[in-house]
């Protein structure tokens, strides 16, 4: 009798464990039964002991709990990886959030010297448990569109194909994260993948060696040269044999003011420019344009010259048949928001960023 007692309470305990577990994952279930099949992008959330703390040049620290990173949007991205060295690493499939997704939630504590208003002459540091770093500017992260961004990945599965994909053995990455990793799918190769990133500092790169204009707001000004420069040397730059590019329109809308118009414009592309004005362009430069009203925007080697992005980038010397009215202006394409495209440039400045970002007392 008390066999027959002990039998059916096992039975009524596994029904409610299945009914338990069956109603927690009921929108899975929901999904094969409306497909027939097992579905491979699913919603997964950041595990718990994930962190991120964003510091540096802001208002105060932010620092996000695993929790906290569950409220932001996320996205899904199948990256084919290759090294540096030119290895294929493997096909993988990540769940994460778009680091423009945490960011444009950061207020930027502006340093009040320099006259900007925005951060777009930022630079993002981006720093793993063990103390590795990685560079991005603020602009390539948040003014961008929204194909592949660059992101901070909580969840990585391999991409196997379906024929014997037990027998396939070009995936070398098996292991599951242990913290975020940082993605960057633009980009031809993993150079500036991160595994274990635990913060991000924001702050103002260094310039030395050369006086830039100062920033002045509302100021009409006119560049008709542009002079380019590295620390303490500097030219007036030259357009001979470099291409040019015509884009018949070009929709323009800004992050503060909304739609200002489409234009068609010409003008020549960004990265033979820096080629032929700059000698011995390494992968981990960033480039400062600055207008003659000190407005600045910093741009990196990677973005200009190994993305889609940085390969539509134009000096533009025509609009509507005209020259602009401020001269010579850089206009960056595939970017949602016009922020980084600024007339009247006048500077180009190659930096060479190594170390610790600087503090903003370091800086004065």
């Amino acid at each position: 009798m008390k066999i027959r007692y002990i039998l059916v309470y096992l039975a009524a305990l596994t029904f409610a464990v299945f009914i338990i577990y069956r109603s927690a994952h009921h929108d899975y279930y929901n999904a094969v039964t409306v497909t027939g099949a097992t579905p491979k992008a699913l919603s997964r959330q950041v595990p718990s002991g994930f962190g991120l703390s964003v510091e540096g040049m802001t208002k105060k620290t932010y620092r996000f709990s695993h929790s906290a990173l569950r409220a932001f949007a996320t996205t899904r991205i199948r990256t084919k990886e290759i090294s540096p060295g030119g290895n294929f690493l493997g096909t993988y499939m990540y769940s994460g959030i778009p680091v423009f997704n945490i960011l444009e939630g950061v207020a930027p504590e502006i340093p009040s010297y320099t006259g900007m208003d925005t951060p777009t002459d930022f630079l993002v540091t981006f720093v793993s448990r063990s103390g590795k770093r990685v560079f991005f500017s603020y602009g390539e992260l948040v003014m961008t569109g929204d194909n592949l961004p660059v992101t901070l990945a909580y969840h990585c599965s391999q991409l196997l194909p379906t024929k014997d994909p037990d027998k396939y053995t070009y995936n070398l990455n098996k292991d599951e994260l242990k913290g975020l990793r940082l993605i960057a799918p633009k980009e031809p190769d993993t150079s500036r993948y991160l595994d274990d990133v635990e913060s991000i500092i924001l702050s103002v790169p260094e310039v030395s060696g050369i006086v830039l204009p100062k920033r002045k707001k509302k100021c009409r000004c006119v560049s008709d040269n542009i002079t380019v420069a590295e620390r303490s040397l500097k030219h007036e730059a030259v357009f001979t044999d470099v291409g040019r590019s015509q884009i018949e329109q070009w929709t323009r809308v800004g992050h503060g003011t909304g739609y200002k118009g489409t234009k068609k414009v010409s003008g020549y592309r960004l990265a033979p420019f820096l080629e032929t004005n700059f000698a011995d362009i390494k992968p981990d430069d960033f480039f400062l344009f600055v207008s003659c009203d000190g407005y600045r925007c910093l741009f990196s080697a990677r973005e200009i010259f190994s993305t889609t992005d940085g390969k539509s980038m134009v000096i533009i010397d025509d609009m509507d048949g005209k020259r602009p009215s401020g001269g010579n202006m850089l206009a960056c394409l595939e970017d949602y928001f016009i922020d980084r495209s600024i007339w009247g440039v006048s500077y180009v400045v190659r930096l060479i960023i190594d170390g610790d970002p600087l503090t903003d007392q370091e800086q004065r």
